[in-house]
C-alpha cells in the first residue's frame, strides 16, 4: 500500500523497477487501478517464482548493500529491516543478527520495503510525517501458527511510538508497514500534519475489506512551510511554588534553548492566586521542555499547541564607539530594515566599563548604526 500510494503520488514506476532489478531477485511488479469507497486508488502486486528461502538480516543487508540503490533509499531500507530484526529478536528471544525472517524475508516483502524507500527518494522527500498507526484485534495466520493482532513483532517495532486503537477485527498494521513508517519518521508519529503547499496525493489500496474505515493508505506530497515559522506554546499552572523556583524555571527553559519563556499571574479555583508558566519552543523540543517543566515544578500535566508565526529577517552588525564595540540587532521585512536595537548586554557592559549612563551608550550606538546606513 505504501509503494502504491507513492507511485500514484508521482514516484516513477520505471525508475523504481530499474533500481529493484539490481537486487538480483527475480520478480515482477504490476499496478492495477482500484476503487475503494469511491476513491480512485492504486494496487501493487509483486509476483515471483516460488521460493522457500528464509533469509537472515545479514542476507538482506548484503542484498541491499550490493544493489545499485540511491543512498537515502538504501539507508531507509536497512533501517527498516534492522528494526524488524530487533523486534523479531525480542519476540523470539534471540540476538537480532541470528533472526531468520520468514514472511518478511520473502521476495514480496523485500520488494515492498526497498521499492517504497526508492519511491520516497525519487519524489525528493526531505522529511516524512505520519499519524499514529492503527491497531486492531483478532488473530492472523503466520509461519509459526495463529498469532494475535496486532502481531507481537508489530508491537515491538512500534515500542516507544504513539499508536491508536480501532474497532477492526483484522490486521490493520503489518510488521513491514510499521517498520517502513518507523524508518521514515524515526518513530515520531504526530496527530497534526505540517502546514504545506499541496503538490500531489496518492492512494494505496489494500485487499481486505475493513468494517470501520476504507482500506486505503494516503500519501500527501507538498512543500512544508519554513519550520522556523512553526513553534509550540507550552504552559502549565502552578500555585504552590515560590518566586525563587518560578524564576529558576524560566531561566532553565531559556538555557534549554526555548525561544522565549515567561510567567503570567492568574487566579485558579477558589480564588487562589497562581502563575502560568509559558514557553515558546521548537516543535521537536516539546517533550523535553514539558518534562523539564514537570520535574522543576511538580506539575502533573503540561498543555501545548502548535502554531504558526510571522518572523522578520534578522541580522547582527557591530558599531565602533569610543569605548568599545556594540552589537546591533536589525530586523527587516522583504529586504527593507524596519527596526534596529543595540544588544542590551553589550550596552550594559560598555556602560559599566566607561562609567557612562546606559541611556547614553544606547543613543550613541543607534546613532553610529544610522551613520553606517548613510
Amino acid at each position: 500500500m505504501t509503494l502504491a500510494a507513492l507511485i500514484q503520488a508521482g514516484a516513477p514506476l520505471q525508475n523504481i523497477q530499474n533500481h529493484l532489478g539490481t537486487l538480483k531477485i527475480p520478480h515482477e511488479i504490476t499496478t492495477t487501478p482500484s476503487q475503494v469507497s469511491g476513491t480512485q486508488a492504486l494496487q501493487v502486486t509483486v509476483t515471483h517464482p516460488d521460493q522457500h528461502a528464509h533469509r537472515t538480516f545479514g542476507d538482506i543487508q548484503t542484498l541491499i548493500q550490493k544493489a545499485d540503490l540511491p543512498k537515502g533509499a538504501a539507508e531507509h531500507a536497512l533501517k527498516a529491516f534492522r528494526r524488524l530484526a530487533e523486534a523479531e529478536g525480542l519476540v523470539h528471544g534471540r540476538p537480532p543478527e541470528d533472526v531468520t525472517f520468514h514472511e518478511v524475508g520473502a521476495v514480496d516483502s523485500i520488494v515492498d520495503i526497498v521499492g517504497s524507500c526508492v519511491a520516497l527518494e525519487s519524489i525528493g522527500a526531505k522529511t516524512v510525517s505520519c499519524g499514529p498507526l492503527p491497531m486492531a484485534s483478532g488473530v492472523v495466520s503466520a509461519s509459526h501458527g495463529l498469532i494475535p493482532v496486532p502481531g507481537p513483532a508489530t508491537l515491538e517495532v512500534l515500542r516507544g511510538s504513539r499508536v491508536r486503537w480501532t474497532e477492526e477485527c483484522r490486521e490493520t498494521t503489518t510488521p513491514t508497514g510499521a517498520a517502513l513508517m518507523h524508518a521514515f519518521t524515526d518513530g515520531e508519529f504526530t496527530e497534526a500534519a505540517p502546514s504545506m503547499t499541496l503538490r500531489s496525493v496518492g492512494y494505496g489500496a489494500g485487499r481486505a475489506e475493513l468494517e470501520h474505515a476504507p482500506n486505503l493508505l494516503r500519501v500527501v506530497v507538498g512543500e512544508v512551510e519554513d519550520t522556523a515559522k512553526m513553534v509550540a506554546l507550552i504552559e502549565t499552572n502552578v500555585d504552590d511554588a515560590s518566586g525563587e523556583i518560578l524564576g529558576s524555571v524560566v531561566d532553565r527553559l531559556m538555557e534549554a534553548e526555548a525561544l522565549d519563556a515567561w510567567l503570567e499571574p492568574i487566579f485558579m479555583k477558589k480564588g487562589r492566586g497562581a502563575y502560568k508558566i509559558c514557553a515558546l519552543v521548537e516543535e521537536s523540543a516539546v517533550e523535553d521542555s514539558a518534562s523539564l517543566l514537570m520535574r522543576e515544578t511538580g506539575s502533573l500535566g503540561v498543555r501545548y499547541r502548535v502554531m504558526s508565526r510571522v518572523v522578520a529577517e534578522r541580522r547582527f552588525v557591530e558599531v565602533d564607539l569610543p569605548y568599545g564595540r556594540c552589537g546591533i540587532k536589525v530586523g527587516s521585512l522583504n529586504g527593507k530594515d524596519f527596526t534596529a536595537a543595540p544588544e542590551h548586554a553589550d550596552v550594559a557592559k560598555l556602560a559599566r566599563d566607561s562609567s557612562l549612563p546606559l541611556q547614553r551608550i544606547h543613543r550613541e550606538a543607534l546613532a553610529a548604526f544610522e551613520k553606517m546606513q548613510d
